[in-house]
Protein backbone atom coordinates (compact mmCIF):
# COMPACT_ATOMS: atom_id res chain seq x y z
CA UNK A 1 0.00 0.00 0.00
CA UNK A 2 1.49 3.52 -0.89
CA UNK A 3 1.58 5.87 1.80
CA UNK A 4 0.63 9.63 0.80
CA UNK A 5 2.84 12.55 2.72
CA UNK A 6 1.04 15.88 2.41
CA UNK A 7 2.44 18.92 3.77
CA UNK A 8 1.40 22.84 4.40
CA UNK A 9 3.57 23.41 0.90
CA UNK A 10 3.04 21.81 -2.57
CA UNK A 11 5.81 19.21 -1.58
CA UNK A 12 3.17 16.10 -1.43
CA UNK A 13 4.86 12.76 -2.57
CA UNK A 14 3.53 9.22 -2.18
CA UNK A 15 6.24 6.51 -1.81
CA UNK A 16 5.15 2.65 -3.16
CA UNK A 17 7.24 0.66 -0.68
CA UNK A 18 6.53 -2.58 -2.95
CA UNK A 19 7.64 -0.18 -5.90
CA UNK A 20 10.77 1.68 -4.14
CA UNK A 21 9.27 4.61 -6.28
CA UNK A 22 8.43 8.24 -4.57
CA UNK A 23 5.89 10.62 -6.81
CA UNK A 24 4.97 13.79 -6.29
CA UNK A 25 1.68 14.34 -5.95
CA UNK A 26 -0.66 17.47 -7.42
CA UNK A 27 -2.93 19.15 -4.65
CA UNK A 28 -4.67 21.05 -7.43
CA UNK A 29 -8.40 19.38 -6.85
CA UNK A 30 -9.12 22.06 -4.32
CA UNK A 31 -9.38 24.71 -6.60
CA UNK A 32 -12.54 23.03 -8.25
CA UNK A 33 -14.29 23.91 -5.09
CA UNK A 34 -16.42 27.39 -4.75
CA UNK A 35 -18.02 27.46 -1.52
CA UNK A 36 -18.53 25.07 1.28
CA UNK A 37 -21.91 24.86 2.98
CA UNK A 38 -22.85 23.11 6.24
CA UNK A 39 -26.95 21.96 6.53
CA UNK A 40 -27.57 22.27 9.77
CA UNK A 41 -31.20 21.19 8.86
CA UNK A 42 -32.60 19.46 5.86
CA UNK A 43 -32.93 21.66 2.92
CA UNK A 44 -33.72 21.69 -1.08
CA UNK A 45 -30.69 23.21 -2.32
CA UNK A 46 -31.18 24.91 -5.83
CA UNK A 47 -27.86 26.35 -7.64
CA UNK A 48 -28.39 28.18 -11.24
CA UNK A 49 -25.80 30.33 -13.18
CA UNK A 50 -23.61 29.83 -16.30
CA UNK A 51 -21.02 27.62 -17.09
CA UNK A 52 -18.87 28.00 -20.36
CA UNK A 53 -22.04 30.21 -20.91
CA UNK A 54 -24.65 28.02 -21.10
CA UNK A 55 -27.44 28.08 -18.65
CA UNK A 56 -27.53 25.47 -16.13
CA UNK A 57 -30.28 24.82 -12.90
CA UNK A 58 -28.85 21.79 -10.98
CA UNK A 59 -30.73 20.75 -7.38
CA UNK A 60 -29.95 18.32 -4.42
CA UNK A 61 -31.38 17.34 -1.46
CA UNK A 62 -29.33 17.82 1.61
CA UNK A 63 -29.75 16.12 4.80
CA UNK A 64 -29.14 17.13 8.19
CA UNK A 65 -25.64 17.35 9.07
CA UNK A 66 -24.46 17.17 5.39
CA UNK A 67 -22.06 19.20 3.73
CA UNK A 68 -22.69 20.89 0.33
CA UNK A 69 -19.58 21.18 -2.06
CA UNK A 70 -20.33 23.99 -4.34
CA UNK A 71 -18.09 23.67 -7.67
CA UNK A 72 -16.40 26.70 -10.17
CA UNK A 73 -18.30 26.78 -13.03
CA UNK A 74 -15.82 25.92 -15.91
CA UNK A 75 -15.12 23.34 -18.96
CA UNK A 76 -14.02 20.54 -15.98
CA UNK A 77 -17.30 20.10 -13.49
CA UNK A 78 -20.50 18.83 -15.28
CA UNK A 79 -22.09 18.72 -11.73
CA UNK A 80 -21.93 21.37 -9.91
CA UNK A 81 -23.18 20.33 -6.64
CA UNK A 82 -22.40 17.38 -4.09
CA UNK A 83 -23.09 16.76 -0.41
CA UNK A 84 -20.55 14.48 1.75
CA UNK A 85 -20.68 13.48 5.00
CA UNK A 86 -17.64 13.80 7.10
CA UNK A 87 -17.39 13.83 10.98
CA UNK A 88 -13.76 15.68 11.41
CA UNK A 89 -14.84 18.34 8.23
CA UNK A 90 -18.13 18.94 10.25
CA UNK A 91 -16.38 19.00 14.00
CA UNK A 92 -13.89 21.44 12.25
CA UNK A 93 -16.92 23.67 11.06
CA UNK A 94 -18.50 23.44 14.13
CA UNK A 95 -15.54 24.30 16.29
CA UNK A 96 -14.67 27.76 13.89
CA UNK A 97 -18.51 29.04 14.30
CA UNK A 98 -18.26 28.41 18.18
CA UNK A 99 -14.98 30.04 18.84
CA UNK A 100 -16.20 33.02 15.86
CA UNK A 101 -19.19 33.43 18.02
CA UNK A 102 -17.08 33.50 21.43
CA UNK A 103 -15.24 36.06 19.64
CA UNK A 104 -17.72 38.30 18.49
CA UNK A 105 -19.53 38.21 21.74
CA UNK A 106 -16.03 38.98 23.51
CA UNK A 107 -15.67 41.90 21.38
CA UNK A 108 -19.31 43.18 22.24
CA UNK A 109 -18.66 42.72 25.85
CA UNK A 110 -15.41 44.81 25.30
CA UNK A 111 -17.12 47.63 22.95
CA UNK A 112 -20.28 47.49 24.97
CA UNK A 113 -18.64 50.76 27.49
CA UNK A 114 -17.48 52.83 24.94
CA UNK A 115 -17.10 55.99 27.72
CA UNK A 116 -19.93 57.69 26.30
CA UNK A 117 -22.02 56.19 29.08
CA UNK A 118 -20.38 55.30 32.48
CA UNK A 119 -21.25 51.58 33.50
CA UNK A 120 -20.28 52.25 37.12
CA UNK A 121 -20.97 53.49 40.39
CA UNK A 122 -17.52 53.46 41.82
CA UNK A 123 -15.73 56.40 43.66
CA UNK A 124 -13.37 56.99 40.22
CA UNK A 125 -13.38 59.77 38.24
CA UNK A 126 -15.70 58.81 35.80
CA UNK A 127 -19.16 60.98 35.67
CA UNK A 128 -21.66 58.90 36.35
Amino acid sequence: MKTLYLTNSSANIAIDPEENTAQHIESEDRYDIRNIYYAEEPMHVIYSGTNNGEPFKEEIDAKKGDIIIVFYTNRFNKKLLATIKSKEWVANIKNRHKIEQKEREEWALKNADNGEVPTCDCCCKCEG
